[in-house]
């Protein structure tokens, strides 16, 4: 069964800043980007307890191919995507450990 998911947070900011990041460095690489997150979104709609569970209740997946994680909490059939984070940025700016 397939969950609902939701943007929550600064979610939609981070894809955003990174989307244009990118298309900056080569237009290929956002395309390339929104690729990977968009497999990654399908894979936690249809897996959502399949991935490692952090602090409290949030959950963290990598993308693949692209420094970023996507911490994400699971409540019923709803999904709700709080951060799309670059892996190396400092820990003040992450979410969750």
């Amino acid at each position: 069964m397939s969950h609902r998911m939701a943007l929550r947070g600064t979610a939609a900011t981070d894809v955003l800043e990174a989307f244009f990041w990118y298309h900056t460095v080569r237009p290929v690489l956002a395309d390339r980007f929104m690729a990977a997150l968009g497999e990654c979104y399908d894979s936690i709609r249809s897996n959502p307890y399949g991935y490692q569970l952090r602090r409290g209740n949030f959950r963290h997946v990598r993308l693949r191919k692209f420094p970023y994680r996507v911490v994400y909490e699971v409540d019923g059939q709803d999904v709700f995507i709080y951060r799309v984070v670059h892996t190396s940025h400092r820990p003040s700016k992450k979410f969750g450990p």
